[in-house]
């Protein structure tokens, strides 16, 4: 048999070659023989996943206060294969109501071939900063995100940024395993509007330069975690993640986000687990300004923190709580807390599950040391997938 007979023609033509007659092997053996074996050449992984919501409201300075409202919310198509043995793309689109179709992420991982346990990332991608920025909205345990995360790291969905990625494994003791990865990231979501201060002469009046917001500067990412097995099936992760990029490209002023974080997975019996995270955040920020003379600059620097632990009662049902508290990022900072309930139930299994969340918030005491009218969201999310890439396994 020729050497460049393609593999999967060559298996098949060996199971039923003993039915065949000589006219249709004769066949069958050219068109197999015509079809070149490419690397990449098959059809990739596609997946598409939804999640339409029902979401009530409770607050007074929401419109639809009291009166639950459906929305479409985030639907996902991933696509994803090997290129070659050395490889991987991934494409994810999403489609939300308000912004239409938008290329979420688009990258190629290079994970075999380069030096050591060297890794490569480029493209566009949900940037590594924490355990819940990388995930996707239909993987994370609660509707909304967690108020910490929406203050401090730049991006209205995530810390999502193109750029290019270089991760390796260090050498480590025992079964630990460490990773550290640095990223060198376009820059262009930690740009912040200024306020026009009203003066004549303000840079903000240039409708073309402005304040140069236009200008590409870097920004950079690194992270450090440690893995370490617990038992036979649990597993703890501690990670370091900071990031640091221009907010004003013509004052020169910068933001700068430093966080930690933890996670455990616990294995109660063979079909229940506990999962256990938290995540500090601390946020640096130089604030521009225009005086009539030149900018200025003032600082910000809050921070916060999350915890929530998920218990998974068995492969359908999962039950958890969640609590939060940051400060706002202003020259004054009071705290923001929230507090949250939720449950999971997947039918049948992970590729349709319902998801039902609520989040108490009560914002930071505003003038007079007043608290601000707490707000109540109670979200039902109906979380599905059609492929490989389920909607969620909890």
């Amino acid at each position: 048999m020729p050497s460049n007979f393609a593999g999967p023609c060559r298996a098949r033509l060996l199971n039923i070659v003993p039915s065949l007659d000589a006219p249709t092997l004769a066949l069958l053996a050219l068109a197999c023989l015509s079809a070149p074996a490419l690397a990449g050449a098959g059809n990739p992984n596609l997946s598409l996943i939804g999640q339409p919501r029902l979401v009530l409201v409770h607050g007074p300075d929401d419109p639809s206060s009291g009166r639950p409202a459906w929305s479409v919310g985030e639907t996902e198509l991933l696509l994803d294969d090997y290129l070659n043995p050395y490889v991987r793309g991934t494409a994810v689109f999403a489609y939300a109501e308000d912004e239409g179709l938008t290329l979420e992420e688009g990258y190629v991982d290079i994970v075999r071939g380069l030096p050591g346990t060297l890794n490569l990332r480029l493209g566009k991608w949900r940037s590594g900063f924490g355990k819940l920025n990388p995930q996707h909205p239909h993987a994370q345990p609660v509707a909304g995100r967690f108020g910490v995360l929406s203050a401090y790291l730049p991006g209205d969905e995530s810390l999502n940024e193109t750029g290019l990625e270089a991760s390796v494994r260090l050498p480590s003791p025992g079964d630990i395993a460490i990773t550290a990865a640095v990223d060198w990231l376009q820059g262009d979501t930690f740009r912040r509007e200024r306020e026009p201060s009203g003066m004549d002469n303000d840079p903000l009046l240039d409708a073309e330069d402005g304040d140069r917001a236009g200008e590409p500067r870097p920004a950079a990412l690194g992270r450090l975690s440690a893995f370490a097995p617990v038992g036979e099936r649990s597993g703890l992760e501690l990670g370091l993640s900071a990031t640091e990029g221009t907010n004003n490209v013509a004052a020169g002023t910068r933001t700068r986000v430093i966080g930690c974080d933890a996670k455990a997975k616990l294995w109660r019996s063979e079909r229940s687990y506990i999962v256990l995270q938290a995540e500090a955040l601390k946020l640096t920020r130089e604030d521009a300004d225009w005086d009539g003379a030149g900018y200025t600059r003032g600082e910000v620097s809050p921070w916060g923190w999350y915890a929530f632990a998920d218990w998974s009662l068995d492969p359908r049902w999962n039950v958890g709580a969640s609590y939060e508290r940051w400060q706002q990022d202003a020259i004054d900072p009071g705290w923001n807390r929230a507090t949250g309930l939720f449950a999971g139930f997947a039918l049948l299994e992970e590729t349709t599950a319902l998801r039902l969340d609520w989040r108490h918030e009560q914002p930071a005491a505003g003038e007079a040391n007043v608290d601000s009218p707490a707000v109540d969201t109670v979200t039902l999310r109906v979380i599905w997938s059609m492929g490989p890439h389920k909607a969620h396994q909890f």
